[in-house]
Protein backbone atom coordinates (compact mmCIF):
# COMPACT_ATOMS: atom_id res chain seq x y z
CA UNK A 1 0.00 0.00 0.00
CA UNK A 2 2.98 2.41 1.00
CA UNK A 3 4.61 1.27 -2.45
CA UNK A 4 1.34 2.46 -4.36
CA UNK A 5 1.39 6.00 -2.36
CA UNK A 6 4.72 6.56 -3.03
CA UNK A 7 4.36 5.81 -6.69
CA UNK A 8 1.25 7.52 -7.20
CA UNK A 9 3.26 11.18 -5.65
CA UNK A 10 5.93 10.46 -8.18
CA UNK A 11 3.34 10.32 -11.00
CA UNK A 12 1.92 13.41 -9.68
CA UNK A 13 5.18 15.51 -9.24
CA UNK A 14 6.91 14.07 -12.28
CA UNK A 15 5.09 16.92 -14.78
CA UNK A 16 6.61 19.67 -12.09
CA UNK A 17 10.03 18.10 -12.56
CA UNK A 18 9.92 17.75 -16.29
CA UNK A 19 8.81 21.46 -16.64
CA UNK A 20 11.37 22.48 -13.80
CA UNK A 21 14.40 21.02 -16.30
CA UNK A 22 12.89 22.58 -19.73
CA UNK A 23 12.99 25.98 -17.60
CA UNK A 24 16.34 25.39 -16.71
CA UNK A 25 17.73 25.00 -20.39
CA UNK A 26 16.02 27.53 -21.40
CA UNK A 27 17.67 30.09 -19.03
CA UNK A 28 20.43 32.20 -21.31
CA UNK A 29 23.05 33.83 -19.65
CA UNK A 30 22.98 37.86 -20.01
CA UNK A 31 24.05 38.65 -23.20
CA UNK A 32 27.60 40.79 -23.48
CA UNK A 33 29.30 43.10 -25.85
CA UNK A 34 32.89 44.27 -26.20
CA UNK A 35 34.12 47.46 -25.75
CA UNK A 36 36.95 47.96 -27.71
CA UNK A 37 39.85 50.44 -29.07
CA UNK A 38 43.35 52.33 -28.48
CA UNK A 39 44.32 55.48 -26.34
CA UNK A 40 46.80 57.52 -27.90
CA UNK A 41 48.16 61.31 -27.34
CA UNK A 42 46.26 63.50 -29.43
CA UNK A 43 49.00 65.83 -30.00
CA UNK A 44 51.64 63.26 -31.54
CA UNK A 45 49.12 60.65 -31.80
CA UNK A 46 51.53 58.04 -29.77
CA UNK A 47 50.22 55.13 -28.23
CA UNK A 48 49.62 55.09 -24.59
CA UNK A 49 50.25 52.06 -22.90
CA UNK A 50 48.97 51.65 -18.93
CA UNK A 51 46.00 54.07 -19.49
CA UNK A 52 42.95 52.78 -17.41
CA UNK A 53 40.30 52.84 -19.34
CA UNK A 54 36.77 52.30 -17.56
CA UNK A 55 33.30 51.21 -18.76
CA UNK A 56 30.54 52.67 -17.16
CA UNK A 57 26.37 51.38 -17.05
CA UNK A 58 23.79 53.14 -18.74
CA UNK A 59 23.06 55.33 -15.98
CA UNK A 60 26.91 56.92 -16.32
CA UNK A 61 27.52 56.03 -12.73
CA UNK A 62 28.02 51.96 -11.66
CA UNK A 63 31.53 50.88 -13.10
CA UNK A 64 31.05 47.51 -15.24
CA UNK A 65 34.70 46.93 -16.00
CA UNK A 66 38.09 48.39 -16.13
CA UNK A 67 41.49 47.14 -18.42
CA UNK A 68 44.60 48.68 -18.88
CA UNK A 69 45.89 49.22 -22.63
CA UNK A 70 48.82 47.24 -23.93
CA UNK A 71 51.88 48.06 -25.58
CA UNK A 72 50.31 49.38 -28.51
CA UNK A 73 47.59 51.82 -26.46
CA UNK A 74 44.57 49.19 -27.29
CA UNK A 75 42.52 47.45 -24.61
CA UNK A 76 39.05 45.28 -24.98
CA UNK A 77 36.19 44.84 -22.49
CA UNK A 78 33.79 42.28 -22.73
CA UNK A 79 30.80 43.86 -20.30
CA UNK A 80 26.78 42.80 -20.57
CA UNK A 81 24.70 44.62 -23.14
CA UNK A 82 22.85 47.87 -22.12
CA UNK A 83 21.34 50.64 -23.84
CA UNK A 84 24.27 53.20 -23.61
CA UNK A 85 27.87 53.57 -22.21
CA UNK A 86 30.45 55.90 -21.08
CA UNK A 87 34.16 55.29 -21.54
CA UNK A 88 36.87 56.98 -19.59
CA UNK A 89 40.41 56.58 -20.20
CA UNK A 90 42.83 57.61 -17.48
CA UNK A 91 47.02 57.96 -17.42
CA UNK A 92 49.00 60.03 -15.03
CA UNK A 93 50.03 63.21 -16.30
CA UNK A 94 47.28 63.18 -19.06
CA UNK A 95 43.79 64.81 -18.91
CA UNK A 96 40.89 62.35 -18.83
CA UNK A 97 38.51 61.55 -21.87
CA UNK A 98 35.45 60.09 -22.39
CA UNK A 99 33.39 58.80 -24.82
CA UNK A 100 29.06 58.00 -24.87
CA UNK A 101 28.53 54.54 -26.91
CA UNK A 102 25.30 52.74 -28.05
CA UNK A 103 25.10 49.62 -29.51
CA UNK A 104 22.45 51.36 -31.58
CA UNK A 105 24.98 53.16 -33.24
CA UNK A 106 27.28 50.62 -34.58
CA UNK A 107 30.41 48.30 -33.09
CA UNK A 108 31.27 49.57 -29.31
CA UNK A 109 34.48 50.94 -29.85
CA UNK A 110 36.05 54.27 -28.23
CA UNK A 111 39.64 55.89 -29.79
CA UNK A 112 40.76 57.77 -27.13
CA UNK A 113 43.12 61.14 -27.77
CA UNK A 114 44.61 62.15 -24.22
CA UNK A 115 46.08 65.69 -23.48
CA UNK A 116 49.14 66.09 -22.21
CA UNK A 117 49.52 67.83 -18.55
CA UNK A 118 52.44 70.46 -18.57
CA UNK A 119 55.51 68.13 -17.78
CA UNK A 120 58.11 66.45 -20.05
CA UNK A 121 57.93 62.46 -21.45
CA UNK A 122 60.32 59.92 -21.58
CA UNK A 123 61.50 57.41 -23.54
CA UNK A 124 64.02 55.72 -21.52
CA UNK A 125 66.01 52.44 -22.49
CA UNK A 126 68.20 50.64 -19.60
CA UNK A 127 71.88 49.19 -21.18
CA UNK A 128 74.00 47.17 -19.30
CA UNK A 129 77.36 49.65 -18.44
CA UNK A 130 80.13 47.55 -19.30
CA UNK A 131 79.41 47.98 -23.03
CA UNK A 132 78.31 50.43 -25.41
CA UNK A 133 74.89 51.51 -25.94
CA UNK A 134 74.15 49.62 -28.89
CA UNK A 135 70.50 47.20 -28.93
CA UNK A 136 72.51 43.92 -28.18
CA UNK A 137 73.69 44.94 -24.32
CA UNK A 138 70.38 46.35 -23.61
CA UNK A 139 68.72 44.56 -20.53
CA UNK A 140 65.39 43.13 -20.58
CA UNK A 141 63.25 41.89 -17.67
CA UNK A 142 64.32 45.00 -14.91
CA UNK A 143 61.87 45.94 -12.07
CA UNK A 144 60.66 49.90 -12.78
CA UNK A 145 59.21 51.59 -10.14
CA UNK A 146 58.28 55.44 -9.92
CA UNK A 147 57.61 57.31 -7.01
CA UNK A 148 56.06 61.13 -6.96
CA UNK A 149 57.62 62.02 -4.02
CA UNK A 150 55.01 65.55 -4.37
CA UNK A 151 52.32 63.17 -4.34
CA UNK A 152 53.34 60.21 -2.11
CA UNK A 153 52.40 58.46 -4.72
CA UNK A 154 53.80 55.18 -6.71
CA UNK A 155 53.05 56.11 -9.97
CA UNK A 156 54.27 53.42 -11.79
CA UNK A 157 55.30 49.66 -11.17
CA UNK A 158 56.48 47.36 -13.77
CA UNK A 159 57.32 43.71 -11.47
CA UNK A 160 59.63 42.50 -14.90
CA UNK A 161 59.93 44.41 -17.58
CA UNK A 162 59.40 42.73 -21.10
CA UNK A 163 61.61 44.33 -22.95
CA UNK A 164 64.53 46.89 -22.26
CA UNK A 165 62.23 50.20 -22.69
CA UNK A 166 59.88 52.28 -21.05
CA UNK A 167 58.39 55.43 -21.01
CA UNK A 168 56.58 57.86 -18.55
CA UNK A 169 55.47 61.42 -18.87
CA UNK A 170 56.42 63.26 -15.35
CA UNK A 171 54.25 66.10 -14.89
CA UNK A 172 54.78 69.66 -14.01
CA UNK A 173 55.94 70.86 -10.41
CA UNK A 174 56.56 67.59 -9.36
CA UNK A 175 59.85 65.68 -8.01
CA UNK A 176 60.16 61.36 -9.39
CA UNK A 177 62.15 59.56 -8.27
CA UNK A 178 63.00 56.41 -10.35
CA UNK A 179 64.62 53.23 -9.39
CA UNK A 180 65.61 50.41 -11.99
CA UNK A 181 66.40 46.89 -10.35
CA UNK A 182 67.72 43.42 -12.31
CA UNK A 183 69.27 40.52 -10.07
CA UNK A 184 73.08 40.63 -10.42
CA UNK A 185 73.25 44.52 -10.99
CA UNK A 186 73.24 47.42 -8.62
CA UNK A 187 70.26 49.35 -7.91
CA UNK A 188 69.97 52.47 -9.73
CA UNK A 189 67.81 55.19 -8.40
CA UNK A 190 67.06 58.78 -10.52
CA UNK A 191 65.77 61.90 -9.47
CA UNK A 192 63.50 63.88 -12.17
CA UNK A 193 62.82 67.56 -10.67
CA UNK A 194 60.11 69.72 -12.58
CA UNK A 195 59.82 73.01 -12.32
CA UNK A 196 60.33 72.55 -8.57
CA UNK A 197 62.35 75.02 -6.68
CA UNK A 198 63.40 76.64 -9.87
CA UNK A 199 64.42 74.16 -11.80
CA UNK A 200 62.53 73.57 -15.05
CA UNK A 201 63.70 70.36 -15.39
CA UNK A 202 67.21 68.34 -13.62
CA UNK A 203 67.32 64.75 -13.88
CA UNK A 204 70.26 63.70 -10.90
CA UNK A 205 71.81 59.87 -12.20
CA UNK A 206 71.13 59.88 -15.96
CA UNK A 207 72.55 62.22 -18.51
CA UNK A 208 70.40 63.39 -21.40
CA UNK A 209 72.90 64.55 -24.26
CA UNK A 210 72.71 65.24 -27.94
CA UNK A 211 71.39 63.66 -30.37
CA UNK A 212 69.18 62.15 -27.42
CA UNK A 213 67.08 65.32 -27.51
CA UNK A 214 64.03 64.78 -29.37
CA UNK A 215 63.26 68.62 -30.54
CA UNK A 216 59.13 67.93 -30.10
CA UNK A 217 58.64 70.84 -27.57
CA UNK A 218 55.12 72.65 -27.88
CA UNK A 219 53.50 74.98 -25.45
CA UNK A 220 56.17 77.75 -24.79
CA UNK A 221 58.09 74.42 -24.00
CA UNK A 222 56.11 73.45 -21.57
CA UNK A 223 55.63 70.27 -22.99
CA UNK A 224 58.51 67.98 -24.29
CA UNK A 225 60.09 64.86 -25.10
CA UNK A 226 62.98 63.21 -24.33
CA UNK A 227 65.03 60.18 -25.20
CA UNK A 228 67.25 58.99 -22.16
CA UNK A 229 69.26 55.95 -21.42
CA UNK A 230 69.79 54.50 -17.63
CA UNK A 231 72.63 52.35 -17.17
CA UNK A 232 73.07 49.37 -15.11
CA UNK A 233 76.70 48.07 -13.65
CA UNK A 234 76.90 44.33 -12.58
CA UNK A 235 77.85 43.54 -9.60
CA UNK A 236 81.45 41.98 -9.20
CA UNK A 237 83.69 41.64 -6.15
CA UNK A 238 86.63 43.77 -6.91
CA UNK A 239 84.54 46.61 -9.17
CA UNK A 240 85.73 50.08 -8.99
CA UNK A 241 84.02 53.39 -9.13
CA UNK A 242 85.63 56.62 -9.02
CA UNK A 243 83.59 59.35 -7.00
CA UNK A 244 83.55 62.60 -9.29
CA UNK A 245 84.36 65.92 -6.68
CA UNK A 246 85.59 64.63 -3.91
CA UNK A 247 88.31 67.27 -3.46
CA UNK A 248 90.26 68.59 -0.36
CA UNK A 249 92.22 71.20 0.54
CA UNK A 250 95.94 71.50 0.13
CA UNK A 251 97.57 68.94 3.07
CA UNK A 252 94.33 68.68 4.89
CA UNK A 253 91.44 65.68 5.20
CA UNK A 254 88.71 67.49 5.97
CA UNK A 255 84.95 66.58 4.20
CA UNK A 256 84.62 70.14 2.40
CA UNK A 257 80.72 71.11 1.41
CA UNK A 258 80.78 70.05 -2.11
CA UNK A 259 82.38 66.89 -1.27
CA UNK A 260 79.59 66.20 1.55
CA UNK A 261 76.79 66.78 -1.33
CA UNK A 262 78.60 63.64 -3.40
CA UNK A 263 78.79 61.79 0.01
CA UNK A 264 75.26 62.25 0.65
CA UNK A 265 74.74 60.99 -2.70
CA UNK A 266 76.99 57.11 -1.93
CA UNK A 267 74.91 57.00 1.34
CA UNK A 268 71.57 56.76 -0.97
CA UNK A 269 73.77 54.55 -3.03
CA UNK A 270 74.59 52.11 -0.39
CA UNK A 271 71.40 51.91 1.14
CA UNK A 272 69.47 51.08 -2.07
CA UNK A 273 72.26 48.63 -2.46
CA UNK A 274 72.59 46.94 1.44
CA UNK A 275 73.44 43.67 -0.14
CA UNK A 276 77.10 44.66 -1.14
CA UNK A 277 80.30 45.74 1.18
CA UNK A 278 82.63 48.64 -0.35
CA UNK A 279 86.01 49.83 0.60
CA UNK A 280 86.43 53.89 0.05
CA UNK A 281 89.80 54.16 -1.11
CA UNK A 282 91.55 57.68 -1.10
CA UNK A 283 94.25 58.60 -4.09
CA UNK A 284 96.99 61.23 -4.27
CA UNK A 285 99.24 62.52 -7.37
CA UNK A 286 103.20 62.09 -7.20
CA UNK A 287 103.90 64.95 -5.71
CA UNK A 288 105.24 64.72 -2.44
CA UNK A 289 106.93 61.70 -0.70
CA UNK A 290 105.48 58.65 -0.84
CA UNK A 291 105.25 57.56 2.55
CA UNK A 292 103.77 61.14 3.27
CA UNK A 293 101.22 60.87 0.18
CA UNK A 294 100.25 57.52 2.18
CA UNK A 295 99.53 58.94 5.19
CA UNK A 296 97.88 61.59 3.78
CA UNK A 297 95.07 59.29 1.94
CA UNK A 298 94.80 57.33 5.01
CA UNK A 299 93.26 60.04 6.75
CA UNK A 300 91.38 61.05 3.84
CA UNK A 301 89.54 57.60 3.23
CA UNK A 302 89.29 57.60 6.68
CA UNK A 303 87.39 61.00 7.21
CA UNK A 304 85.05 60.45 4.15
CA UNK A 305 84.03 57.16 5.67
CA UNK A 306 84.04 58.53 9.40
CA UNK A 307 81.30 61.04 7.82
CA UNK A 308 79.21 58.49 5.94
CA UNK A 309 78.85 56.38 9.73
CA UNK A 310 78.18 59.32 11.55
CA UNK A 311 76.34 61.76 9.62
CA UNK A 312 74.48 59.25 7.32
CA UNK A 313 74.26 56.24 9.62
CA UNK A 314 75.99 53.93 7.48
CA UNK A 315 76.80 50.83 9.02
CA UNK A 316 79.97 50.87 9.51
CA UNK A 317 80.74 46.97 8.79
CA UNK A 318 79.45 47.45 5.54
CA UNK A 319 82.51 50.18 4.42
CA UNK A 320 86.35 49.96 5.60
CA UNK A 321 88.92 53.22 4.01
CA UNK A 322 92.04 52.52 2.91
CA UNK A 323 95.02 54.82 1.44
CA UNK A 324 96.48 53.77 -1.60
CA UNK A 325 98.88 57.37 -1.61
CA UNK A 326 100.43 57.63 -5.41
CA UNK A 327 101.03 53.50 -5.77
CA UNK A 328 97.98 53.79 -8.35
CA UNK A 329 98.41 56.30 -10.39
CA UNK A 330 96.20 56.29 -13.48
CA UNK A 331 98.68 57.97 -15.99
CA UNK A 332 102.34 58.66 -16.30
CA UNK A 333 102.55 61.55 -14.24
CA UNK A 334 105.00 59.75 -11.87
CA UNK A 335 107.78 61.32 -9.86
CA UNK A 336 110.00 63.39 -11.44
CA UNK A 337 107.95 64.16 -14.60
CA UNK A 338 106.51 67.39 -15.55
CA UNK A 339 102.53 66.72 -15.59
CA UNK A 340 99.98 69.65 -15.76
CA UNK A 341 97.39 70.59 -13.18
CA UNK A 342 94.47 68.45 -14.86
CA UNK A 343 96.85 65.59 -15.21
CA UNK A 344 97.71 65.70 -11.46
CA UNK A 345 94.11 65.67 -10.96
CA UNK A 346 93.02 62.77 -12.67
CA UNK A 347 95.52 61.29 -9.99
CA UNK A 348 93.88 62.91 -6.69
CA UNK A 349 90.90 61.00 -7.00
CA UNK A 350 88.44 58.23 -4.74
CA UNK A 351 87.11 55.20 -5.52
CA UNK A 352 84.68 52.54 -3.98
CA UNK A 353 85.56 49.30 -4.64
CA UNK A 354 83.01 46.36 -3.75
CA UNK A 355 84.22 43.63 -1.95
CA UNK A 356 81.59 41.37 -0.53
CA UNK A 357 77.99 40.55 -2.07
CA UNK A 358 74.91 38.74 -0.36
CA UNK A 359 73.49 36.65 -2.91
CA UNK A 360 70.11 37.13 -2.57
CA UNK A 361 69.17 41.28 -2.60
CA UNK A 362 67.40 42.23 0.64
CA UNK A 363 66.14 45.10 -0.43
CA UNK A 364 64.28 43.16 -3.36
CA UNK A 365 61.19 42.47 -2.13
CA UNK A 366 60.69 46.67 -0.81
CA UNK A 367 58.59 48.74 -2.84
CA UNK A 368 60.11 52.06 -3.92
CA UNK A 369 57.33 53.81 -2.00
CA UNK A 370 58.72 51.57 1.22
CA UNK A 371 62.47 52.47 0.85
CA UNK A 372 61.13 56.50 0.50
CA UNK A 373 59.13 56.22 3.10
CA UNK A 374 60.21 54.12 5.96
CA UNK A 375 63.39 55.99 7.16
CA UNK A 376 63.95 53.18 9.28
CA UNK A 377 64.28 50.57 6.28
CA UNK A 378 67.90 50.56 5.85
CA UNK A 379 68.62 49.92 9.78
CA UNK A 380 65.67 47.37 10.01
CA UNK A 381 67.77 45.70 6.74
CA UNK A 382 71.19 45.53 8.43
CA UNK A 383 69.67 43.86 12.01
CA UNK A 384 67.74 41.26 10.58
CA UNK A 385 71.22 40.85 8.32
CA UNK A 386 73.13 40.22 11.49
CA UNK A 387 70.77 38.42 13.76
CA UNK A 388 70.30 36.33 10.59
CA UNK A 389 74.58 35.75 10.79
CA UNK A 390 74.37 36.10 14.74
CA UNK A 391 72.07 32.42 14.42
CA UNK A 392 74.08 31.07 12.01
CA UNK A 393 77.26 31.36 14.30
CA UNK A 394 75.20 30.14 17.13
CA UNK A 395 74.57 27.24 14.78
CA UNK A 396 77.77 26.46 13.75
CA UNK A 397 79.66 27.02 17.61
CA UNK A 398 76.26 24.35 18.63
CA UNK A 399 77.65 22.18 16.11
CA UNK A 400 81.17 22.10 17.21
CA UNK A 401 80.24 21.55 21.06
CA UNK A 402 78.47 18.39 19.58
CA UNK A 403 81.57 17.15 17.99
CA UNK A 404 83.70 18.13 20.97
CA UNK A 405 81.43 15.76 23.11
CA UNK A 406 80.79 13.09 20.77
CA UNK A 407 84.76 12.94 20.54
CA UNK A 408 85.19 13.23 24.62
CA UNK A 409 82.74 10.51 24.90
CA UNK A 410 84.54 8.29 22.62
CA UNK A 411 88.06 9.00 24.08
CA UNK A 412 86.40 8.54 27.58
CA UNK A 413 85.46 5.12 26.25
CA UNK A 414 88.37 3.95 25.71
Amino acid sequence: MRYLKFLIVISLLSPVFASAQIFTKNVKSPATVTVEGKVFDEVSGTALNQARVTVFDDMMKASLAQAETDASGSYKIKVPKMARYRVLAEKATYFDSEQILSPADGPLQANLGLGRKSGYEFDITIFDKAYEHNTINTLRDCKVEIYNNTTAEQVLTIEKLAKSTFNFSFAEGNHYTVLVRKKGYLNRRIEVYVNVNGCILCVDGMGIQEPDLVPLMTHNNEIGHFLGTIDLDSIAIGKRFQLNNIYYDFDKWAIRPEAASTLDNLAVFLKDNPGITIELGSHTDSRGSDDYNMLLSDKRAASAVAYLVDKQHIDSTKITSKGYGESQLVNSCGNGVNCSESDHQQNRRTEIKITGVIEDDPMWFKTLKQIIEDKQLYKKIIDQEKKAKELEQQKTRNLEQERRKKLSSLTGSK
